[in-house]
């Protein structure tokens, strides 16, 4: 079985954790020490997964992607609408879905995946025409029929979607979809390749040109866990070749959905070009990646060599003939689809991608068979090459979890050593000497109160405020001014968020180092949550729209032919352009100040969460100190002499034991 690079790592840290336990226990240890940090460090390799999460537009090649990086039909494909649900799929021995509703119900399922879940992810045809997705999110929510198909709401929907809901339809779908039916979440269980098993792969749902990510989908990939680890360990932003790359819409798409990201997240995506065989790519490739590059690299901070192309159906192809052992020219020269797995229409695309591999042999002069084509396939294919990068990030980012593991448990064992020395030498000196030491704890416990003290001014609530008092000065001065345009306010809206986190990274780098030595310090989970500028220009647009009185006739209803009433119809028409831009600052300003707001108060709790853990903290070991050395007092005055050596030499195994396990360490 040829294991990834996290599944070594779960090994390695599973036998490690059972040793670490054991010699705790071989050494009489009963104080926790740091066992509880080692439990938590190693978590995400005992019971985690590496999750792997895929990004990108509506019929972006997201399933087919998914279906061809796992070499198997899981995930439905074809030109049917879905809805936006997250689908995740993980390892295990049989098949089966379960379903998540919006009333929080779980339903398993088993069966054929892929057309099981078509079932329940597919949208009926008769709905195509309205936005499904933000009706559904309403219906969960708890929103009623009335407060949906309001025309304000209608109007949202259409600055949101671009969709234009028709209200009697709108009225036919929310009657026939109470929260009971609509799938919120889906995780699929199935055996997966070898160097896949303990990754966790989620589609996310895709998302349109304008906008970004959802709420749920920003959460979903900036969440951490309880044990501090990241909920999501890598990105992947899947982008058509077939799409121009100067596109606006693209372009807007990439720059929401990427300020949506944490600075944390944002280090950890991977910009994946599909659909790398077209013809039309294949001509331009080279100048299409410079300005990919360019847009992805430079601009966005991303690693040159996460810029990767692939192509999904030419991995479906090659490995489906290498699995079925199939011949090449065999399988291009029959009739219809090989056998009943294929779409015909797929299957077509399929010989297309064999014609164009045979082509490009006989322009390189090179002999066309069965194995040249494969590897031809294989080559074109890219998802070695994916594979290959994915590996090494997961390798770099579990080695440095791995490492922090393995030096807190070194640290732990080095503590518990000094004690160990510590209990020889009292046990030596006598009960005297321990009885000095209990009075003393006493003192120690005064400093440290002092110390706090100093610390709780240092980052009162009043002095945290002061740090980020910069974001309503910059609104002011840059972002609420009659003269900033759209173009400025984006501009120095992203430039604020940078400095507000800049300020936060600071502000807790700060904090570690004076309370480094009580409690750790985790990196700050709480992030400045971002503008959809998109939605918000949107909403602007339809809300400075010049309103039009339109004059017309009808006919009376009830009377004859020839009798009409002249009426009044209010339209909105063309875009008051000042107005918008007014409106659209407004809003802006109004949004970046309540998330402001939100931003301070939570680091503020923050803060002031790991300032009382430091006093918790601190006043249990003072208290576990004397305890213990309370017990050995008393165990020292009721020993014979022979039994206080015994005490020693049992003291001195206990550190032999210790620094044994210390020194196998090195091993891992």
């Amino acid at each position: 079985m040829k294991k990834n690079q996290f599944q070594e790592y779960c090994e390695q840290v599973k036998k490690v954790l059972q040793e670490y336990k054991d010699v705790r226990q071989q050494a009489n240890i009963n104080d926790e020490g740091l066992s509880a940090t080692v439990e938590r460090k190693a978590k995400p390799f005992v019971e985690g997964h590496f999750t792997l999460a895929i990004v990108g537009k509506m019929s972006a090649g997201k399933s087919t992607f998914i279906n061809a990086f796992l070499g198997q039909n899981i995930l439905p494909t074809g030109h049917f609408q879905t809805t936006a649900i997250l689908t995740k799929i993980e390892h295990a021995e049989e098949k089966s879905i379960e379903i998540v509703y919006g009333d929080d119900k779980k339903k398993p399922i088993t069966g054929d995946i892929a057309n099981r879940l078509k079932e329940y992810v597919a949208i009926d045809k008769d709905y195509n025409d309205l936005p499904i997705n933000y009706i559904n999110k309403k219906i969960i929510e708890g929103w009623n029929k009335e407060k949906i198909c309001s025309p304000e709401i209608i109007e949202e929907m259409k600055a949101i979607s671009g969709i234009k809901a028709d209200r009697n339809l709108l009225e036919k779908y929310i009657n026939t979809h109470p929260k009971a039916t609509i799938a919120k979440e889906v995780t699929v269980r199935c055996p997966l390749p070898d160097d896949c098993v303990g990754w966790r792969i989620v589609d996310t749902p895709g998302v349109g040109a304008v906008g970004g990510f959802d709420l749920e989908t920003t959460n979903f990939l900036t969440a951490k866990l309880e044990n501090g680890g990241n909920n999501v360990d890598a990105i992947i932003f899947l982008h058509k070749a077939t799409d121009n790359i100067e596109d606006t819409s693209i372009n807007d798409f990439v720059s929401n959905t990427f300020n949506n990201l944490s600075d944390d997240a944002k280090k950890r995506v991977f910009f994946v070009i599909t659909n790398s065989t077209d013809k039309k790519f294949r001509r331009i490739k080279e100048e299409y990646m410079r300005k990919a590059k360019k847009f992805f690299v430079e601009n966005a901070d991303i690693e040159e060599n996460r810029l990767l192309e692939i192509d999904s159906l030419m991995e479906i192809l090659h490995r489906y003939i290498t699995k079925e052992n199939r011949d090449v020219q065999s399988l291009r020269n029959s009739s219809g689809v090989p056998d009943s797995s294929w779409d015909p229409n797929t299957w077509d695309e399929c010989c297309d991608l064999l014609d164009d591999i045979e082509r490009s042999l006989k322009r390189n002069e090179i002999n066309v068979n069965n194995e040249n084509m494969l590897d031809r396939a294989q080559e074109w294919s890219g998802f070695n090459n994916l594979r290959a990068v994915l590996n090494e990030f997961v390798k770099t980012e579990k080695t440095n979890a791995y490492k922090d593991l393995l030096k807190t448990i070194c640290e732990d064992i080095e503590e518990t050593i000094k004690d160990k020395e510590n209990d020889k030498k009292n046990l030596q000196k006598g009960a005297e000497e321990m009885e000095k030491q209990i009075e003393k704890l006493e003192s120690v416990r005064l400093k440290m109160q002092e110390e706090l003290g100093k610390i709780r001014q240092e980052f009162s609530q009043e002095n945290v405020s002061k740090r980020f008092n910069f974001v309503d000065e910059r609104i002011k001065k840059h972002i609420n001014k009659a003269n900033a345009d759209y173009a400025k306010i984006r501009r120095e809206t992203t430039n604020l968020y940078d400095l507000a986190d800049k300020a936060k990274s600071t502000l807790f780098e700060e904090m570690a180092l004076r309370i480094k030595e009580y409690v750790e310090v985790r990196k700050s989970e709480v992030f400045f949550k971002r503008a959809d500028l998109n939605k918000i220009e949107a909403e602007a647009t339809e809300k400075s729209k010049y309103v039009k009185d339109i004059i017309g006739k009808r006919k009376v209803p009830g009377l004859c032919c020839d009798d009409y009433e002249t009426y009044t119809e209010h339209k909105k028409g063309d875009v008051d352009a000042q107005k918008k831009l007014q409106t659209f600052r407004t809003m802006s300003v109004r949004h970046i100040r309540q998330e402001a707001s939100e931003f301070k108060k939570k680091i503020q709790e923050e803060v002031s969460s790991y300032i009382s853990k430091v006093n918790a903290s601190q006043q249990e070991k003072i208290d576990d100190q004397k305890r213990h050395l309370k017990e050995l007092k008393d165990k020292h005055k009721v020993s014979s002499q022979v039994e206080l050596r015994g005490m020693i030499i049992a003291a001195k195994v206990d550190i032999k034991k210790l620094e044994d396990f210390k020194s196998s360490l090195k091993e891992y």
